[in-house]
């Protein structure tokens, strides 16, 4: 039996991971849990799994009947666990995983900023305390299994599925009406708001093509990324003889999360057999000119310094002003794409020089949003 504790337990990722415990009798015992807020929700869970130790970021009122522990921190150090999942959303999910591959622990990652505005240094960091990080985002996790399965040498590029999300055939005269609602409407996944605004301006795409780069090593004249509606293909990899290898299955991430924790297992039908019953598969080009922020990816990856950490953070700024409806839709690629013409030539090392990059990145996005 396998030990684990689950960062974010109340969030999307931490809710479909326990709930493929709780109901495909998986060889893993949840040993520790956290959310920001939610304690009711928290508290829930940990009756549900029999778990308790517990963490909540914020101050409020807690039941004695748990362990609570004052940090993350604190509960690493006290509870002993084989792996731990992060399922923390944003930029706050970094100091988490820098935490967990601090003393050691193995890392399942769903939280892709980790990657992101930690770039070379928390794989550094994992490297020499012997930690191993394991991706838990659909995409990524699809790559991992390919690649496992062909050897790295024999593969010219990746190639990242997107969906394309609500506005893919949206005329572009027509973004500057789209509302809060209509952007949380995606077309083939449930999830968070904050990853659900990204898919939708594709800024989640640009996120992921960063992260890919940094795990598995290639650059970015090697990734490619195809818009695919349908959401089965996951990604793709080219190999130098031409052939192209998928991987394909429903939508649901129980299956990249279990194999994040498990590694290759029998899964026993975790997720529903894929019917090829009257099964439509298409792609298209991304069209940069309506979606902006995915081009600036590559931007990225060519530049290199801390463009990724200012990326993420002004993305998370404008994203947030758009939720509360303080920015339009356009603004929203607007604020970030100012924010990325500033100098971030800084080379970052360990997590408090990101966090000075990111703080520096709000503050010009911040700045933005408040000229409007």
């Amino acid at each position: 039996m396998k030990k684990v504790i689950i960062l974010g337990a109340t969030g999307s990722i931490g809710t479909t991971c326990l709930h493929s415990i709780k109901n495909k009798n998986l060889p893993l015992e949840v040993v520790g849990i956290t959310a920001n807020t939610k304690v009711r929700e928290l508290e829930n869970i940990g009756d549900s799994f029999n778990v308790r130790n517990l963490h909540l970021a914020t101050n409020q009122a807690r039941c004695d009947c748990f362990n609570y522990y004052n940090s993350i921190e604190e509960l690493l150090d006290t509870v002993k666990c084989d792996i731990v999942l992060n399922g923390i959303s944003g930029f706050s999910g970094l100091a988490a995983s820098v935490k967990v591959l601090e003393r050691g622990i193995d890392l399942a990652l769903a939280n892709k900023e980790s990657v992101v505005a930690g770039g070379s240094f928390i794989f550094d960091l994992a490297s020499k305390t012997g930690a191993n990080i394991y991706p838990v985002d659909s995409e990524h996790s699809a790559i991992k299994s390919l690649l496992d399965a062909h050897k790295k040498e024999h593969v010219k590029s990746l190639i990242i599925t997107a969906s394309g999300g609500p506005f893919r055939t949206l005329d572009k005269k027509d973004f500057k009406n789209i509302t809060v609602q209509q952007a949380l409407n995606h077309p083939t996944w449930k999830m968070g708001k904050k990853i659900t605004i990204d898919s939708s301006t594709l800024a989640n795409k640009a996120l992921e093509v960063i992260e890919a780069a940094y795990l598995f090593g290639f650059n970015e004249n090697n990734i490619e990324v195809v818009v695919h509606p349908q959401s089965i293909i996951h990604s793709m990899i080219r190999m130098h003889d031409g052939a192209v290898y998928s991987q394909m299955g429903t939508p649901n991430m129980s299956l990249p999360i279990i194999e994040g924790l498990l590694g290759v297992y029998d899964h026993s039908n975790l997720v529903d057999p894929m019917s090829f019953d009257n099964l439509t598969l298409t792609f298209e080009k991304p069209d940069y000119d309506r979606f902006p922020l995915l081009k600036i990816a590559f931007d990225i990856l060519k530049k290199g310094k801390s463009y990724a950490i200012a990326f993420n953070a002004s993305n998370e700024v404008a994203v947030y002003a758009f939720l509360k409806e303080r920015i339009s839709y356009l603004q929203l690629q607007d604020c970030v794409i100012s924010t990325m013409q500033n100098d971030f030539m800084d080379i970052c090392t360990n997590l408090s020089e990101s966090i000075e990059i990111d703080n520096k990145a709000r503050a010009i996005a911040n700045r933005y949003i408040n000229s409007l």
